[in-house]
């Protein structure tokens, strides 16, 4: 046993009287305070680890039982290799005083820091637990403010309503620094250009007796610094007079005057504002298409959110490979006011460019290779739009268990996808919508879409033509939109002669009407929030819904001009039928990091429902619900779970259903350095909304619905390259709900052999 310890902790080379430092860890005696990132206020590190494992001590140590400045010894003890990390007290004493600081900040003034080092001089090693004893917090019992300028008074004193820190909240500096900050952001918006939170200071009368504080917001006088001295200036706001655009600062001719164009716009539907452009010869973008993202108005109060959001929306063109904005005080005042030139200058991007990507394929646990090449063209008609033309080849394994005999391409993939799109992204509403419809603020495109899909598997080919107009904008900064009042997808399938005589024989209307052709002639709205980091301390959310009707207002023009339907009462565009119905699907996610975000809880809610509408039988193939694969269920690939408690079997169809519900939770911790680790439980189902005799058990009843939840657990390793995310799964079901009752709950095989059932899933990219 001893031994074994030993083995754990690599301390030859840790020098006699010395420990190696394994350790550190924090105890609040107090419940009621958070912990803050304590971890983050350490200054010893320990040395790195994989799981409980030092691997990389052992490697130094190992290293040096070669002979010293040879080959082995420098590699495993300078590149591969990390030296002991001995226990040093100073640290300790200064990680405590680190600590205390940071919890005074936080307005608890009768904290103590005990760190107690524990040693274990046979192993050499030492570890140290730091007691925090917070005492009774500092509380604010007063707010006042010292003020000189009238005008800036009335303004804090509005804005201080939205201030989280008043009498009865806990006296903290930190969040005493976050009202500073936040106070003096807002004056600089409404005008106060040179303003700076240097001036704001915040004197506190603390009454040790009592744990209260008496605070005063003091802003001093303005202090402006230069190479040769120091002079004061009174708090005054400042306008923008004259905005000068360079369209191309790159492209300059130093023998060729320079044009000056004066542009009048109307930003605000209001009033006409001019702007000057200084270039010369012709100007490739139009003008007004770049006021368009220009938020800085002549004759306007300085806003510092405006320059931030020119900056902005000029980059989220992406024509402009530069973009730069001045502020000129020119020393000019009217009525009290200064004046600031604004001067942005820009370089455009190469007009056109050609990207090439490649990737492995997994659809559901089937595996194949994809090729892809994209044609963009920026400022395609001088207006800011982005033409993009993609073309997209993919060669990949369908595992088809009743298809015909398929014809293997390279001896390997039975399955060949190709398509093609193209879309146009215009940086502005078009018609019907008014461009000023909505505040520029929101950042408002158009964006077109046509593409073409074809592929060939065993059992069939399939070809889909789908094309949508509709509309892009954020209102703040997580929030994204989409509204497109016209999307139209045709299918058209073309089933193998065996794989016909399957589905004839099938008796499932909802199988017959997935595989014929159809038309879905629909609009759609999706809403997008989104806090989504890669790393974090804190905890972040995302959440998405998305609302699709199809067929609906189509049906009332085809009744307009009487267009008779058919025998199964479907009505035809041409020649395909349209499909009615009304789709809703929602997804949030909830990200919990701890251990100061080495270690991560991943939470996802997904949920989706379908109603067929007239006389539909069925959603539409490709907008019905689908569980298991490398994303969901990662037990069961993909279509092959549900709908409820049927089991499918060997079924040559995907399993699809009206209404999906699924949980997911994963555990993430790094493994060492990109290599990340995860342990994984997914739970969740299809449904049907109707009962069917050849799907007994799919149907979704609130009685009965949550035991034919099926559940799984899993645990994988992630290569996170941080553009590149590579993933491999593998998942053992534990609650089967096909299984008879009283032998859901299992691992295994239902036959007189039982054995281990588990799903390996290959993918790129996080689940969720």
């Amino acid at each position: 046993m001893v031994w074994a310890l030993i083995s754990c902790y690599p301390t030859r080379n840790v020098p006699e009287g010395s420990y190696l430092y394994t350790k550190s860890n924090y105890s609040i005696k107090d419940n009621n305070i958070a912990s803050h990132n304590i971890e983050s206020y350490f200054l010893q590190k320990t040395n790195s680890k994989i799981l409980f494992i030092k691997p990389y001590v052992h490697i130094y140590d190992f290293g040096t039982w070669f002979k010293k400045d040879k080959w082995l010894y420098n590699t495993m003890t300078l590149k591969l290799g990390e030296a002991p990390v001995l226990y040093d007290s100073n640290l300790v004493e200064a990680t405590s005083k680190n600590i205390l600081q940071h919890l005074h900040n936080l307005g608890y003034y009768h904290t103590r820091v005990v760190p107690v080092v524990i040693t274990y001089p046979y192993l050499k090693i030492a570890k140290v637990k730091y007691n925090i004893y917070p005492g009774t917090p500092y509380l604010i019992d007063d707010f006042d403010f010292d003020i000189s300028n009238s005008h800036l008074r009335s303004f804090v004193l509005a804005e201080w309503n939205k201030s989280e820190s008043d009498s009865g909240t806990l006296f903290s500096a930190d969040r005493l620094q976050d009202e500073r900050e936040r106070l003096s952001k807002s004056i600089r918006n409404m005008g106060y250009y040179y303003f700076n939170q240097q001036v704001v200071s915040f004197d506190a009368d603390t009454n040790f007796n009592s744990n209260k504080s008496n605070i005063v917001l003091k802003i001093g006088q303005q202090r402006i610094k230069t190479p040769d001295s120091i002079y004061y200036l009174d708090f005054k706001q400042y306008k923008f007079k004259n905005v000068y655009i360079y369209p191309e600062i790159t492209k300059v001719d130093p023998e060729v005057p320079f044009d000056t164009t004066l542009i009048i716009y109307d930003a605000d539907r209001k009033n006409s504002i001019s702007y000057y452009f200084i270039h010369q010869g012709p100007m490739e973008v139009n003008p007004k298409a770049i006021l368009h993202s220009v938020f800085v108005k002549p004759d306007r109060f300085y806003k510092e959110e405006d320059v931030a959001q020119t900056y902005q929306a000029l980059y989220n063109l992406n024509i402009f490979k530069f973009v730069n904005v001045n502020i000129k005080d020119i020393k000019e005042e009217k009525n009290s006011i200064g004046y600031l030139d604004v001067i942005i200058q820009l370089s455009s991007n190469k007009k056109y460019s050609i990207s090439s990507d490649s990737e492995f394929k997994n659809t559901g646990g089937d595996f194949g290779v994809e090729q892809g090449f994209t044609f963009m063209s920026r400022n395609t008609f001088k207006n800011g739009e982005i033409f993009k033309a993609g073309i997209r080849g993919a060669l990949e394994v369908q595992n088809v268990t009743n298809a015909p005999n398929p014809n293997k391409i390279l001896k390997i993939f039975n399955t060949f996808e190709m398509g093609f799109n193209t879309s146009l992204e215009v940086p502005r509403f078009l018609a019907p919508i008014r461009r000023n419809f909505f505040s520029r603020y929101f950042n408002p495109k158009t964006k077109i879409d046509l593409g073409y899909n074809y592929q060939d598997r065993p059992d069939y080919t399939r070809s889909i033509i789908n094309a949508s107009y509709g509309y892009i904008w954020h209102s703040k900064k997580y929030r994204h939109f989409i509204l497109n009042p016209i999307e139209i997808s045709s299918v058209k399938i073309y089933p193998e002669p065996e794989f016909q005589t399957i589905i004839d024989n099938y008796q499932d209307p909802r199988i017959k009407y997935s595989y014929q052709d159809h038309l879905v002639l629909g609009m759609s709205y999706s809403y997008q929030y989104t806090e989504m980091k890669t790393e974090s301390k804190f905890p972040f959310h995302y959440f998405f819904y998305k609302i699709e009707l199809g067929g609906i207002p189509y049906n009332f023009i085809s009744n307009l001009f009487g267009h008779q339907s058919d025998s199964m009462g479907q009505q035809w565009v041409g020649s395909l039928p349209y499909t009615r119905f009304i789709r809703f699907e929602t997804d949030y996610r909830y990200f919990l990091p701890i251990s100061n975000g080495k270690l991560m809880n991943a939470f996802r809610a997904n949920f989706g429902i379908g109603i067929p509408l007239g006389k539909s039988a069925a959603l539409p193939f490709e907008k019905s619900f689908y569980s298991g694969g490398a994303n969901s269920l990662r037990a069961w690939t993909l279509g092959t779970l549900g709908p409820g408690s049927y089991s499918s079997g060997s079924s040559t169809f995907e399993m699809t259903g009206d209404i999906k519900i699924e949980f997911n939770y994963e555990f993430r911790f790094s493994i060492s350095g990109p290599l990340k680790g995860a342990i994984f439980a997914d739970v969740g189902n299809i449904y049907l909304l109707k009962e069917s005799d050849v799907l007994p058990g799919g149907t979704f009843y609130f009685k009965d619905f949550i035991p034919k939840l099926a559940a799984d657990i899993g645990y994988g390793i992630r290569y996170d390259m941080s553009f590149l995310v590579i993933r491999a799964d593998i998942a053992h079901p534990v609650y089967q709900p096909y299984f008879p009752p009283g032998q859901r709950w299992s691992m295994t095989t239902l036959d007189t052999s039982p054995k281990l059932k588990w799903a390996f899933n290959f993918a790129i990219g996080y689940p969720f």
